[in-house]
This record gives C-alpha cells, sequence and structure tokens, in this order.
C-alpha cells in the first residue's frame, strides 16, 4: 500500500511505506459504520404502510390496519449462526402463535423442480453450479409462498405472521427486499439468536450425530459462522439503526422493533424470551382490534362492531351506544399465542366510568372478541 505525504518543497508525494495494521482497522470499521448507516437509511421504509406508533390507554402499539386494507403480509425475520437455535424456536412459534414458517433455501429447492414455475431452469442451474440465485427470483419465491399461505380458504387462522428464516443473510438481500417487497409486506421487526462459536460448535457435533446433514462438521460450521459474522451482523446493526433512526422521528417508539435473544441458554429459556418478543408483535394486532371496536361503538356502526365480535355478542346501548369514551390504565396480555385479554378503564359520560375487561381470540378471519366482563367504577 502507498501513502501520500507532503514533502519539504510542498509537494504532494508519493510513499511505498506499508500502511499500519491500525491504519488498516480503522478504515475498514469507518467503512463498515457508513455501510451501515446508508443500507439503515436506504431501508426505512422496510415497514411497509405501517404508521407510527399511537396509544391506546398508556401503552404504545402498531395500527396494523392498513395491513388488510393494502393486502400486505405481516413478517418477522429469523437469523442466527448455525446451531443458534433458529429452528428449534420457529418449530415452537408456529405451533403456539400459528405463524407461516418460509425459508428461502427450501423454496429455492422447490421451485427449480416446479414444473409450472418460469425460472425454474435458471434457479436448478444456479443451485447446482453453487451460484448465488438473483435475490429477485428469491423473492418472487417467497412473495408466491406467502400468497398462497394468505390465500387457503380452509386456514383455521387470518392474518396470521411469516417467519422468514435465515433472510436477509447480507446487504445485496436488504436492497432486494427494499426493491421489491415494501409494497407487499410490513416487516414487524426480526429475532437475532446470539451465540459465541464455542457453545456453536458443540451443538453442531452434537446433532451431526443424527441430523445426516452434510454440512454438520466442524469445518462448515466455522465457515458458516464467519460469513454469518462478516455478511448478516452488518445486517443486523442496519435494522437496530432503522430502529433508532425511527424511534427519533416518533415519540411513542419505532415501527420496527429488532429483539436480541441470548441463545447459550436451555430451550426453554430460550423460548421465554422468545415467547415475549412474539406477545410484543401480536399486541399490536390484538389493541388494534380493540381500539377499531370502540370506534364503531362511539361512530354507532354496528357492522364493524358485529364484524369484530365472534357473532355471541350484542350491542349494549348503556354501554356501547354512540358515545365517545376515554381510555386510561390499559392492560394487555396475551395467552397461548391465539388468545389475549384487554383491560382498561373507559369514561363514557362524566357519571359513568366501568373497568372493562375483553377476552380477544385468534381465528379465521383475524382477531375476533368473544366476550366482555365490565365493573362500574364509582
Amino acid at each position: 500500500a502507498s501513502t501520500c505525504f507532503v514533502g519539504s518543497d510542498g509537494a504532494t508525494k508519493e510513499s511505498s511505506l506499508p500502511a499500519t495494521e491500525s491504519t488498516i482497522a480503522s478504515s475498514s470499521t469507518d467503512n463498515t459504520v457508513d455501510e451501515i448507516e446508508e443500507t439503515a437509511r436506504n431501508s426505512l421504509g422496510i415497514t411497509g404502510s405501517l404508521p407510527a406508533p399511537v396509544n391506546f390507554g398508556s401503552i404504545p402499539y402498531l395500527d396494523t390496519s392498513s395491513l388488510a386494507a393494502n393486502h400486505a403480509h405481516r413478517v418477522v425475520f429469523i437469523l442466527g449462526g448455525p446451531g443458534a437455535g433458529k429452528g428449534t424456536q420457529s418449530e415452537r412459534i408456529v405451533d403456539t402463535y400459528k405463524c407461516v414458517h418460509l425459508s428461502v433455501g427450501d423454496l429455492l429447492r422447490t421451485g427449480a423442480e416446479k414444473a409450472d414455475y418460469e425460472h425454474a431452469d435458471l434457479v436448478k442451474e444456479c443451485l447446482v453450479q453453487g451460484n448465488i440465485v438473483p435475490v429477485a427470483l428469491s423473492l418472487g419465491l417467497l412473495r408466491i409462498a406467502m400468497d398462497e399461505k394468505a390465500d387457503e380458504e380452509d386456514s383455521e387462522y387470518g392474518s396470521r405472521v411469516f417467519l422468514v428464516d435465515g433472510f436477509p443473510r447480507n446487504y445485496d438481500n436488504v436492497q432486494g427486499w427494499m426493491k421489491h417487497m415494501p409494497s407487499y409486506t410490513a416487516v414487524l421487526g426480526a429475532l437475532v439468536y446470539n451465540c459465541p462459536m464455542d457453545v456453536l460448535e458443540k451443538r453442531i457435533m452434537t446433532r451431526a450425530e443424527t441430523s445426516g446433514r452434510s454440512d454438520d462438521n466442524l469445518d462448515s460450521a466455522r465457515r458458516r459462522f464467519d460469513t454469518f459474522r462478516k455478511q448478516t451482523e452488518p445486517v443486523v446493526r442496519a435494522l437496530e439503526r432503522v430502529e433508532d433512526l425511527q424511534a427519533e422521528e416518533n415519540s411513542e417508539g419505532s415501527q420496527l422493533s429488532i429483539v436480541n435473544i441470548d441463545g447459550t441458554g436451555t430451550v426453554e429459556e430460550v423460548w421465554k424470551a422468545t415467547e415475549a418478543a412474539m406477545d410484543a408483535y401480536v399486541k399490536n394486532d390484538v389493541l388494534t382490534a380493540n381500539s377499531n371496536l370502540l370506534k364503531a361503538i362511539v361512530e354507532g356502526d354496528i357492522e364493524k362492531f358485529a364484524d369484530l365480535c365472534d357473532g355471541k355478542l350484542e350491542v349494549d346501548p348503556i354501554y356501547e351506544g354512540p358515545n365517545k369514551s376515554t381510555i386510561s390504565d390499559a392492560e394487555v396480555s396475551v395467552q397461548s399465542g391465539t388468545k389475549a385479554v384487554v383491560s382498561y378503564t373507559r369514561k363514557i359520560k362524566d357519571d359513568l366510568s366501568v373497568r372493562e375487561t375483553r377476552e380477544w381470540n385468534h381465528g379465521p378471519k383475524g382477531w375476533k372478541c368473544g366476550s366482555v366482563l365490565r365493573e362500574e367504577l364509582s
């Protein structure tokens, strides 16, 4: 490497002296920080049509009403190094929250064998030769898979969250997502499972005893971990920066929520952290439904009110007439992934306040109110 300096005659000259390691490291760090910042600022729209957080009785939440109107899919990225526990936790998330788990790698392998997929030959060629599949094709298959799942007529659960596993892996993936996906998706956030290399090595060698996977060996694991550290970790930092930038603009916080989870504990310990993160994502849909139901009451919109209930509830003219109410002291609890309870104090008139508790159930058409209990307050 050469270095420029100013000689005694004032002219700029070039020296062949090598740059020091600290100079190279500093330059590399600066470039990484700059790239993270640039990627973050170019990715502020990754949350799609989600508006800034609003407040329900002192609880900030994201109003997800626009997602149904725009036919946009809810997305949570699942990231982590090899053996960090992504697969195990994803299985439990799907079982508890009825999410849809999608792996871009699996979709590519399936797409390559689809007779009716126009790019099947190109994808197959890339996979056989070990080349990177163009990100536009990967995301196209992802969109098709999400649309197919969302359109299933016999699904027991509507408005589901899609877990996109192992994506985005690098800056190119992020750029591709921003080019092709914001009109069709709203990224709620990412679950990032962090685990040091020595723990990952032990897990992978234990898994190799029964998995039958060709990549379950130390050399492969170390290469994959190195790739994750060099390519994916900067993407995580960029997503965290998106969260910070959004929070700077919104008094109630950010649309995007990146959750770093310590993956070194037991499966149950890691699950507790995963469950808390998923509850926070689900809370947005529950509070949106509860808020919309109260708006329907205020506006006297019986049709909208009925659409947000499971069919058993009837309008109570004392509590559910077209009167504007004030909400305070709200609490929300997500139970078993598909049930939630929202409780709040509702001032209906100057002389009438109630503590209202509504139970919500996740069904084929999203979240519906199943019951309501009220206690009049003096």
